[in-house]
């Protein structure tokens, strides 16, 4: 089955078709500082909950990933082909300007491609390890080779990887600028309020994804937020039918925070 979500602005472009998209996570505090799980400055953080206590999260299912991270480096329009497993990926992107840039990942089942492009007005905040730097989580359906297009200007460095987990449960607290892939973090079964605020943007969207890479959606529209043009500032009510980790694509040019707490 093939899934498309098109997000067309001045800034962002995010086509996902068939089942790749995003995972979810754990939580506690968020370190985003590797390039291994890179995001733009300030950096993704999450704030310190206490340690769980009662009755015991479920753990993980376990997914294939690289070990630790595939690396490609290239300049202005290149291809590259990639063994990835099947399962979740995050991939970063980390280039020399904060030149509009697109990745394309293809396998026989699989297509995603994501645009990006950052608001001037946080541009020269979006620099992490003095680099222009995105991410983006997304699943693929079976072992492939991988077919990876990018499409921008200047020098450019690819990682894909395994989203960052950490240890943690509700509340907690995201921060970034740009498209970013949040950790995993726990979400147990239950009614939760994502509030959500952009800024210095033209578009946002936020998409929370368990941690074998579906969606979660109502009505087959991605929650908590599909798509939204210009600022943001409000509080959306989500049900979580499962008890997992869960982690947030968040699609947006510009800077944004997106905390969960219990409804």
């Amino acid at each position: 089955m093939r899934k498309d979500i098109s997000i067309i602005s001045a800034a962002i472009l995010v086509i996902l078709v068939a089942a790749a998209v995003i995972s979810a996570g754990c939580t506690g505090n968020t370190d985003t500082t590797s390039p291994v799980t890179a995001t733009p400055t300030p950096e993704a953080t999450a704030v310190e909950t206490p340690e769980t206590t009662g009755d015991v999260t479920p753990a993980p299912t376990a997914v294939a990933t690289e070990a630790p991270a595939t690396t490609f480096r290239g300049t202005g329009n290149e291809n590259v082909t990639v063994s990835l497993a099947k399962g979740v990926h995050l991939l970063t992107v980390k280039q020399d300007s904060s030149a509009e840039n697109t990745v394309s990942v293809e396998t026989e089942k699989d297509y995603i491609s994501v645009k990006s492009t950052l608001n001037e007005a946080v541009a020269d905040e979006a620099v992490q390890d003095g680099k222009y730097t995105w991410s983006y989580a997304f699943m693929l359906e079976e072992d492939a080779e991988a077919d990876v297009q990018v499409e921008t200007t200047g020098n450019w460095t690819l990682y894909f990887s395994f989203p960052q987990q950490i240890n943690g449960i509700v509340p907690q607290t995201f921060k970034g600028i740009g498209n970013t892939a949040t950790p995993f973090f726990q979400i147990n079964e239950g009614t939760y309020n994502f509030a959500i605020i952009a800024a210095n943007n033209d578009v946002v969207g936020v998409h929370l994804m368990d941690f074998e890479g579906n969606d979660i959606e109502v009505d087959y529209r991605e929650m908590p937020l599909a798509f939204h043009e210009g600022s943001y500032d409000d509080v959306v009510t989500v049900a979580v039918n499962e008890s997992n980790n869960y982690l947030m694509n968040v699609i947006c040019d510009g800077d944004w925070t997106v905390s969960v707490a219990e409804a």
